[in-house]
């Protein structure tokens, strides 16, 4: 963005120039803005009202039930003025759509303001200190199934229940000095049950991680048993098509990297790290779930090719819509979108080789469909 548009911003924003007085001179808005870009000046204060907006709907929605009437008025004055703000952003009315937002910007810096001072008096201080104890207790719940877990899991929690049973002891008294009417005392209290929730927390993710190690093992395990079953049976398959003359270069790149796949995993599995070896699974899951696709089809000896082109039809369709919203937030998507069509002439190969009753034939291209796919899915997770 130029500096004059960032300046123009900041001024608006922080109100240096009353808006009744910006957008009241007999030059007309976009004339006042001069060779600045109104779309990215509209685009950015929206942005900022949209973070302020949310904001103030966190603050606002715990106490919403006891605001005055005229704060009520105000917010629902705000919410108006930032829907009229977004539909005249839409349509492309953006000097419009400037003067909406920075009204409702206006509104809700004001019942910021409001909330603030209303967050000093004492009833209301008493009742974050027992909402925030509420909650706690609601947490502590979590915290005993937990222990039973890791228990179950032959996982060490005596640390773990220490601070649990601390934290607990320091939150209940809390809640007694409350109950006393001692609210200064109860803020005092707080703040040390706060450092024992923080030393629970600590213990918690101790335990949790030690929790995940034993589930991804378990995950680990069954995948290289699935996986090494699943690399026979394609090489077996490969094979037999080179039996029948057939190509089977793009399979046997397949079958390639999941070998490879395969391996890093072992590797780490058999260095304890089940942590490490499950994320290489999740990084590659596209991949595998392909792969593991293909050969559940090959097991059953028969492919249902009707259903497989349907599948294959639906992720073309859906990544053509996932790629064209990409391309609207103004990002590169032209690799991708050769691998597509490249997924999609592959598509219509198998298409007319099922016709022709060719399935084998058929199942290569849509494994170079597959591949095409699958790389385009991988694009579109990273930027989304």
């Amino acid at each position: 963005m130029k500096s004059g548009a960032i300046w123009l911003i900041l001024i608006l924003m922080g109100g240096l120039i009353p808006i009744g007085a910006t957008f009241a001179q007999n030059q007309s808005t976009s004339e006042y803005l001069g060779e600045q870009n109104n779309e990215e000046i509209a685009g950015e204060i929206i942005n900022q009202l949209t973070k302020l907006s949310t904001l103030v709907d966190i603050r606002v929605k715990p106490v919403k039930s006891r605001l005055p009437e005229n704060l009520l008025k105000d917010y629902d004055k705000a919410k108006e003025l930032k829907e009229k703000a977004l539909t005249e952003y839409q349509n492309g009315n953006y000097p419009q759509a400037i003067q909406y937002s920075l009204g409702a910007m206006r509104y809700y810096k004001g019942i910021l303001k409001a909330l603030e001072e209303d967050e000093k008096t004492p009833e209301v201080l008493r009742t974050q200190i027992q909402e925030e104890s509420t909650r706690t207790f609601a947490y502590f719940t979590y915290v005993e199934k937990l222990i039973e877990v890791a228990k179950s899991k032959e996982i060490d929690v005596e640390n773990l229940t220490k601070a649990y049973v601390e934290a607990k002891t320091a939150y209940n008294e809390v809640l007694k000095y409350i109950k006393d009417g001692n609210l200064e005392e109860a803020k005092i209290s707080l703040e040390k049950a706060k450092q024992k929730k923080i030393e629970l927390d600590m213990e918690i993710r101790d335990v949790t991680i030690k929790l995940a190690s034993k589930n991804a093992e378990m995950i680990v395990k069954s995948f290289l048993i699935k996986t090494n079953q699943s690399l026979i049976i394609a090489e077996k398959a490969i094979e037999y098509a080179k039996s029948m003359g057939r190509n089977t270069e793009e399979a046997e790149k397949d079958v390639k990297e999941i070998r490879e796949i395969y391996l890093q995993v072992a590797h780490l599995a058999n260095e304890g790290k089940w942590i490490d070896a499950l994320r290489v699974i999740r990084e590659n899951a596209a991949h595998m779930i392909g792969f593991f696709t293909i050969i559940e089809k090959i097991k059953r000896e028969k492919m249902n090719a009707e259903v497989f082109l349907t599948m294959t039809k639906e992720r073309i369709r859906k990544d053509a819509t996932a790629l064209a919203i990409l391309r609207k937030k103004g990002i590169n998507t032209t690799r991708a979108e050769i691998q597509l069509r490249g997924a999609i002439n592959e598509f219509s190969i198998a298409f007319n080789l099922i016709k022709k009753n060719d399935v084998n034939s058929a199942i290569l291209h849509l494994q170079r469909a597959n591949r095409l796919l699958r790389e385009v899915e991988e694009f579109i997770n990273a930027n989304s």
